[in-house]
């Protein structure tokens, strides 16, 4: 039944709350749907001291990549480039919820777009 829920929601999401993107890698690509969201990661550095970084999120259903998000891949959004990767050897990704129906990709923002 839970299930079923998640995968109505997601339904919803790609239709009223997801956005075009294009998701780039070695300079070839091509648009696909994704829904913003954000990631907070919380570390200790080489000082013992505590540094958050804040990750800007793209939750894709499953199915809509044809390919496994890595480090370097590149998605285009809103006018600016995020970089997919994650601090402190985290996964760039991760299952959304426990049935596998989207998965969220971590970026950095790295600037505006070259062809704006």
């Amino acid at each position: 039944m839970l299930e079923t829920a998640i995968n109505a929601l997601r339904e919803v999401q790609a239709n009223i709350l997801s956005h075009r993107v294009a998701y780039m890698r070695g300079g070839e690509g091509g648009y696909v749907r994704a829904t913003i969201g954000r990631t907070i990661f919380r570390t200790t550095n080489e000082y013992g001291s505590w540094v958050r970084t804040e990750s800007q999120d793209f939750i894709f259903r499953k199915g809509e990549l044809d390919l496994v998000p890595q480090v370097g891949d590149i998605i285009i959004f809103d006018g600016s480039e995020y970089e997919v990767l994650a601090p402190q050897g985290e996964s760039v990704w991760r299952w959304s919820d426990p049935y596998h129906s989207a998965i969220r990709v971590h970026t950095k923002l790295v600037g505006e777009e070259a062809n704006e």
